[in-house]
């Protein structure tokens, strides 16, 4: 093997023995140091796309003589994966890829030759990958033969049928299906001459768009035209396959090849029915006559291979017919009839019930899955018939019609009883086999149980459960009334083993379909009649048989039981506390679900009626204030002021007065309803909580006993998830079973400890997180005082916080949110806490979890005392202060693409607006044509909402010139941000700048000075900043609008003052030259009156907020002290607390000098005309004040203790 070799007649920059001994080192597990740096040696020219480094490794893989199979294997898998990260862009820096083309020719050739003659098939594996992540780029631009090469590759010659021409074959075939699976869904990229990341013209995009085209319809093309091909190969290779005389052995796994191929195929070409028509439908009847021919194909049970092949055969068959069904059911229709019939037989009529469970697992998913499909595919529905024929003009629908009845047929009276007894005892009925697993292994049971009926449930039982119901959904009440006959006629029945097992599975065909069956069937009148009966004779009673039904019935009531009134949900949820700690393990863990299932109802009624009580307070409101508003137009019209009475009063006052009147009967209408509800609701709540409260005794206590029976870790999640709903659900009434709980958590954290470092230690030590985090909450103080839970918390925040990374990786979420909950309930930073610091910080520097870091450390520093503050900023604010810097630099990417969007192209002859070089506006306007700037995402904004947040605290707090100094880059990205959101733009981004709006008013009160230089005394932008700012703080909630006293109007009032605080101050100290322009003035000068005509009901909404937090209970362990902490820094702050009135005054007399009074007055008229009388008593009472007082009174403002204590 060379060194080296020539591309364009230049040396290859990476020889191919350099990279052969990287090879070789990285498989030398004798020596980890010169394996590593291999390995990273590897990785870097994989990530750099290093000229020269897939040529290498092609140049290994051939060398089968020389080099071992081992090392050609490894070449060939790092080729494959270097093609998917570097083929045509670096995976890293999205960077366009430096392999040149001559050695991506070389590659393809070299990968092609490689694949038909590699004497391993381990590595002719790996390079048929390897071809096929080629051509998801390089086909069929650059590749235009490759699909015919394999095919031609592919085609069997009877004459020369030698044991290598089959592994050619074979090959062939395989690498032909990653290849189709990798180009049908395939992006097709055109190179264009502009400069990467600019701007497409019309006239420049209609040619792209045509090659793009092109491109598309050339890969369809040869898509199609090896479909023939190999439709024919597989029917040939199908017939050797049954003339057991011949090479059947060999033919029949070649005809499972074309298959595979075949079924990509049908999925790329959805669109080409009407060229490929007559090819599909001779495929669709080979694959139909073929079904019924295997089926009756006489096969020797020794014959192993043959078996095999036979079964995949159906089941790769099975693939194609269901492939057909979903990309084309139009053209499907006339194949519909005969495959549901022969299907239908094969899965439920023809078979006993032994005889399904002998067919392979997934052939049985198959049958039942085509059959569901086929049920629930819209285009077989009468009106969609319809539907197609006036769109697409159709004119022969006979072919859907006929599909159509032949599915309406299949559910007819005459026959669904039999499909749905044959559901419920072939798919659906438990085996002996399973029985007998719940004896020997009772969690293996549940958690195959729970297998069944996931999501994501790919097995017999759960599709058939499926295919039920799509029968229910698609039968109506026909189909419904046939299952619950069904169950009757077992119910009839004289107890036996066989009838048990079906009457178990008719019990879980009903909760599995209750949806459906619920108007068919009256559950409590079942429960009171039969299940409950049925619950307590089995407490008595211990046969297998009973506990069958007891366990189906336990969880039939969670299932459909929720809903049971008030008297047998009492006495059923006792019930089932009670099976919790029976002595059959199965019956416990069913019973703990279904407990948890009805105390998950609480909730959910606690939620509800919080909700309607809401709505009722709301349309009170409403009601109050259209009756406020009628008397004032009484008012009005009695003073005969020659005004319209609504034309001030918002718009309910508007309305016609019989207009108010028809809103007044119908709201009281709606409020009567809601109020009914509401009474409903409170009753039931009230009802069901009084229950749960008498049995949560009971159910820690049961629960704690199963953590000591149960050994495998989704047991023990299970029970400390019912732990935590019950904790949930109780709130404070949980502190009478508070000693229980903590006695058991040091056992729960013992068992999670010897688990070790694993995933399913990891979900037991969430699960307790969740425990503990949900009970912190709820009792505060009260839960972290006490020793037991003290040496648990900690020990699990260390595992979340101060763990491995890949314990981190798992944990670190639900470590947080204990963290956070553990701050809020502690009045002070206890060392432990303190202890967890460093390792937030190192979270935070791997850019996880920001959000929910930021808002942990601002409980940490609103906690601490002053000196503890001091320490913390001198420690951590560097990596504090430069995630978050990163934070908002993402946001304001967004923002400036956003405001690029927004911006039209400047006028001939005029230049664009000029913005020094390497100022945060010229690089965000760089970054934003970049494609490594990734799309504004909702995480994105979480992190910078809580940024926003965070940066607020640390200015409130006394910082240094150095400390300062490091927040000054975020305030300057801050006040970028502002600038540069679009008044149309999105919301999210809209809710970042109002609050960056506070901090930046908290600046603005104590050093205006700094925002010229921030804003690099670049006017335009000040300009921006200054507009957008005043945007924001114009902007009403609804509930302003209409008069409302709710939590959105007093947030507009704080709205408002901060920013006619931080504005006005800014204008007295003239930071800005552009706040001078006479309309911008009024804009300004408009916010700042309108906060103070708000003044006093601002004031007295601080009053009151100083009043809770100085009367606050201090006994009251659940209050949230983090929340109160920050409330009372807030309400301290200096935009909040300084005299509004006579600042904005000086601030209007400082405006006055610099325009006139005449001018200003004529600016803010335009713009409200009642603002200019408060303008006029504004300035006259300014001049009683100095501004020396003022500066006086905001140096002090600096210097104020929180005052929570």
């Amino acid at each position: 093997m060379e060194t080296t070799q020539k591309l364009d007649g230049e040396e290859r920059l990476i020889h191919a023995r350099t990279v052969m001994n990287a090879v070789q080192m990285s498989m030398d597990s004798q020596n980890p140091q010169s394996r590593a740096e291999a390995e990273a040696a590897l990785r870097s020219w994989e990530s750099d796309a290093a000229p020269g480094f897939l040529q290498a490794l092609l140049d290994i893989s051939r060398e089968s003589e020389a080099v071992g199979e081992n090392v050609r294997l490894l070449a060939t898998v790092l080729a494959k994966n270097a093609v998917g990260s570097s083929w045509r862009k670096t995976l890293g820096t999205r960077e366009w890829s430096r392999i040149p083309e001559t050695e991506k020719s070389c590659v393809r050739s070299a990968a092609a030759s490689l694949l038909l003659n590699e004497p391993q098939r381990r590595v002719a594996t790996q390079t048929g990958l390897l071809i096929a992540n080629i051509a998801r780029f390089d086909f069929p631009a650059k590749w235009p033969t490759l699909l015919s090469d394999l095919t031609s590759a592919a085609w069997w010659v009877e004459d020369g049928a030698t044991q290598a021409k089959i592994e050619q074959n074979d090959r062939a075939l395989f690498t032909l299906k990653h290849v189709v699976r990798a180009v049908k869904s395939k992006r097709i990229v055109v190179e264009t001459s502009g400069p990467s990341g600019g701007s497409v013209s019309t006239a420049e995009l209609k040619p792209l768009a045509d090659k793009i085209a092109h491109e598309r319809k050339m890969l369809n093309t040869k898509a199609e035209e090896i479909f023939p091909i190999l439709r024919q190969q597989w029917q040939q290779h199908f017939i050797a396959f049954m003339d057991t005389r011949h090479m059947g052995k060999t033919r029949g796994p070649l005809a499972n090849r074309c298959l595979g191929v075949l079924r990509e195929l049908l999925h790329m070409l959805a669109d080409s029915w009407t060229q490929l028509g007559s090819e599909i439908r001779e495929f669709l009847e080979g694959i139909y006559r073929a079904t019924t021919a295997i089926s009756t194909m006489a096969i020797s049970s020794e014959d192993k291979l043959r078996i095999q092949t036979a079964n995949k055969a159906r089941v790769r068959m099975l693939q194609c017919v269901i492939m057909a069904l979903d990309r084309n059911p139009v053209e499907f229709a006339a194949f519909l009839p005969p495959f549901l019939a022969l299907y239908s037989t094969n899965a439920l009529t023809a078979p006993d019930a032994a005889g399904v469970y002998a067919l392979p697992a997934k052939r049985r998913v198959l049958l039942t899955t085509f059959l569901a499909r086929a049920l629930v595919c819209p285009h077989y529905e009468p009106d969609m018939i319809k539907f197609i024929k006036m769109k697409d003009g159709m004119t022969d629908s006979q072919q859907l019609e006929e599909a159509s009845t032949a599915l309406t047929q299949w559910l007819s009276p005459e026959h669904c009883g039999h499909l749905i007894g044959a559901v419920i005892s072939k798919y659906i009925a438990l085996t002996p086999e399973e029985l007998q697993e719940w004896q020997a292994d009772p969690e293996g049971f549940i958690r195959s149980l729970d297998a069944d009926t996931g999501p994501d449930a790919d097995n017999p039982r759960a599709c058939g459960v499926a295919l039920l119901l799509c029968m229910l959904r698609k039968g109506s009440s026909h189909v419904a009334e046939a299952m619950l006959s069904y169950v009757t006629h077992l119910q009839n029945q004289a107890v036996s083993p066989s009838t048990l097992l079906l009457r178990e599975a008719c019990y879980r065909a009903v909760g599995e379909g209750f949806a459906h069956v619920s108007q068919h069937i009256d559950f409590t009148t079942w429960y009171a009649s039969e299940l409950q009966g049925l619950l307590e004779k089995g407490l008595m009673e211990t046969q297998p048989e009973q506990q069958l039904l007891c366990a189906r019935a336990l969880w039939l009531i969670g299932v459909c039981g929720t809903d049971l009134p008030n008297q047998y949900w009492s006495a059923a949820y006792p019930l089932l506390v009670h099976y919790m700690s029976v002595q059959d393990l199965v019956l416990s863990l069913t019973a703990l679900g279904a407990v948890l299932a009805m105390t998950a109802v609480v909730l959910e009624e606690a939620s509800a009626l919080e909700q309607a009580e809401e709505a009722v307070l709301h349309m009170q409101r409403q009601i109050q204030r259209v009756r406020q508003l009628q008397q004032q137009q009484a008012q009005q019209q009695q003073q005969q002021q020659g005004r319209d009475a609504g034309r001030e009063s918002g718009g309910l006052l508007r309305e016609m007065p019989w207009q108010q009147e028809r809103f007044l009967q119908e709201s009281e209408q709606d409020l009567q309803a809601s109020q009914q509800q509401q009474y409903g609701l409170m009753q039931d709540c009230q009802a069901h909580m009084a229950v749960v409260k008498a049995q949560a005794g009971a159910v820690f206590h049961s629960c704690f006993q199963l953590l000591s029976r149960v050994s495998e870790v989704d047991s023990m999640v299970r029970v400390l998830h019912l732990v935590t709903v019950m904790l949930e659900a109780l709130g404070p009434k949980a502190q009478p079973h508070f000693a229980a709980i903590t006695a058991a958590l040091p056992q729960i954290w013992n068992a999670a400890t010897q688990e070790g470092s694993s995933g399913p230690a990891s979900r037991l030590h969430s699960a307790l997180m969740a425990v503990l985090t949900h009970m912190v909450g709820r009792l505060g103080s009260l839960a972290i005082q006490d020793s037991h839970i003290q040496a648990v918390l900690y020990a699990l925040l260390q595992k979340g916080l101060e763990g491995s990374p890949a314990e981190q990786e798992v944990l670190v979420e639900d470590a947080v949110k204990l963290l956070n909950a553990t701050l809020s309930a502690s009045s002070s930073l206890e060392p432990p806490l303190q202890r967890f610091l460093p390792n937030l910080i190192t979270i935070l520097q791997r850019s996880k979890d920001n959000a929910a870091i930021f808002q942990v450390l601002e409980g940490y520093f609103v906690a601490a005392d002053p000196g503890l503050v001091t320490l913390m900023l001198n420690a951590q604010l560097p990596q504090i202060a430069d995630s978050m810097h990163r934070s908002l630099d993402a946001i304001l990417a967004a923002a400036l693409r956003a405001q690029n969007s927004h911006e039209q192209p400047p006028p001939s002859g005029q230049q664009p607006p000029h913005h020094p070089r390497g100022t945060l506006w010229n690089r965000g306007h760089k970054a934003a044509g970049k494609k490594e700037v990734g799309a504004l995402d909702m995480d994105k904004l979480s992190d910078a909402s809580a940024a926003a947040s965070l940066l607020t605290v640390l200015l409130e707090q006394n910082l240094s010139d150095g400390q300062q100094a490091l927040l000054s880059p975020i305030l300057r990205t801050a006040m970028h941000i502002v600038a540069a959101t679009q008044p149309q733009g999105a919301m999210h981004l809209h809710s970042v700048a109002d609050n960056l709006l506070e901090a930046l008013a908290v600046t603005a009160c104590s050093a205006p000075a700094m925002f010229p230089a921030l804003m690099g005394n670049n006017e335009e932008t000040e300009g921006r900043l200054l507009d957008r700012w005043v945007a924001i703080a114009s902007t009403r909630h609804l509930e302003e609008i209409l008069g409302l006293g709710t939590m959105g109007a007093l947030q507009g009032r704080v709205k408002r003052h901060i920013a006619a605080a931080g504005l006005s101050t800014l204008l007295l100290s003239a930071a800005f030259a552009p706040m001078f322009m006479v309309q911008r003035l009024a804009r300004i000068l408009a916010v700042c009156l309108r906060a103070l005509a708000e003044s006093k009901a601002f004031a007295a909404e601080e009053a009151e907020r100083r009043t809770l937090i100085a009367n606050r209970d201090v006994n009251d362990a659940s209050q949230d002290l983090t929340k109160l902490r920050r409330t009372s820094l807030s309400v301290q702050s200096a935009p909040r607390s300084l005299d509004l009135h006579a600042v904005v005054g000086a601030a209007a007399q400082k405006a006055v000098s610099v325009v006139g009074q005449e001018a200003l007055v004529e600016a803010i008229g335009w713009l409200d005309s009642s603002f200019v009388q408060a303008l006029r008593s504004v300035l006259h009472d300014a001049a009683l004040v100095s501004e020396g007082d003022i500066s006086e009174a905001l140096k002090a403002l600096s210097t104020k203790d929180d005052g929570l204590g």
